[in-house]
C-alpha cells in the first residue's frame, strides 16, 4: 500500500502536465497550471528532506499546503506586477481574464482540509511521543488514506479546471465586452 501512497504524491503533477497539454492555448489556465506546478515541483523536491523530520513533518506539510494557496490567491496580482515590469500582453490578458473558478474553490477547500488533518496528526504524534497516548490511530489508519483521497480529488480538480478553461475564458471575455 505504501507504493500507492508514493505514486499518488505525483498525481497532481501528472494532472498539471495533462492539463497543460489540453489547455495550452488558454492564457489563464496556462498561467495557473504553471504557477501551481512550480509549487508542486517544490513540494516533491523537498519531500525527502521533510520526511526525515518525523514528528514535525506534519507541520511542514501544513506550511507546504498553505503555500499551494499562493498561485490561487495571488496569481492575478502577480500577473499585473509582471505586466508592469515587462509590458507583456500575455500578463495583461491574464490579469484581465482571471477569475476564481469552482475547481479552484474546491482545491482551496481540499487544501484547508489537508491542513486540518495534518494538524490533528501532529498533535496526536506529539501526544504519542511524550507518552500521553499509547498509540496514534489517526496517523496509522486515517491520515494516509485521507491524503490519498485529497491528492486524487485535487488532481481531478486540476484536470477539470483545464478541461473547462477555454469556455470559462470565452465567457469572461464576453462578459467584459459588455
Amino acid at each position: 500500500m505504501k507504493e500507492v501512497y508514493a505514486i499518488m504524491e505525483y498525481a497532481p503533477l501528472v494532472a498539471i502536465l495533462l492539463g497543460l497539454v489540453v489547455s495550452w492555448k488558454v492564457a489563464t489556465a496556462r498561467w495557473f497550471l504553471l504557477a501551481y506546478g512550480f509549487f508542486e515541483v517544490l513540494d516533491v523536491a523537498t519531500l525527502p528532506i521533510t520526511m526525515q523530520w518525523n514528528t514535525h513533518y506534519y507541520i511542514a506539510d501544513v506550511m507546504i499546503n498553505a503555500m499551494f494557496l499562493l498561485p490561487i490567491i495571488f496569481r492575478r496580482s502577480l500577473a499585473l506586477r509582471l505586466y508592469a515590469l515587462s509590458g507583456s500582453r500575455y500578463f495583461k490578458r491574464v490579469y484581465k481574464l482571471q477569475t476564481l473558478s469552482a475547481q479552484e474553490c474546491g482545491i482551496i477547500l481540499l487544501l484547508g482540509l489537508t491542513c486540518v488533518v495534518n494538524v490533528i496528526t501532529w498533535f496526536e504524534v506529539l501526544a504519542y511521543k511524550y507518552y500521553i497516548l499509547d498509540s496514534a490511530p489517526f496517523k496509522l489508519y486515517v491520515r494516509d488514506n485521507l491524503m490519498l483521497l485529497f491528492h486524487l480529488m485535487i488532481s481531478f480538480a486540476l484536470f477539470a479546471y483545464s478541461m473547462t478553461a477555454n469556455s470559462r475564458e470565452e465567457f469572461v471575455e464576453r462578459e467584459k465586452a459588455y
